[in-house]
């Protein structure tokens, strides 16, 4: 499973909105509100570790590196 982390800030007022989508399907897997830091990504990442065979793309996103134990291909 190819799944792809990014986060889009929704407007100025709002917080970010970051998701986990999976390629194939086009489905969003798990999503959570907050700020482009280690604390949101790490609620995101608690949502999507258990996924067994999944290989996970960022927009370089700096909290990917510190938060995941997976390491990208």
């Amino acid at each position: 499973m190819k799944c792809s982390i990014f986060s889009k800030k929704k407007s100025k007022a709002l917080d970010y909105q970051s998701k986990a989508v999976d390629h194939s399907t086009r489905r969003i897997v798990a999503w959570v509100t907050g700020n482009r830091d280690a604390a949101t990504f790490t609620r995101l990442y608690e949502k999507v570790k258990h996924l067994k065979n999944c290989t996970f793309y960022t927009d370089d996103w700096d909290a990917f590196s510190k938060v995941s134990t997976k390491k990208p291909p």
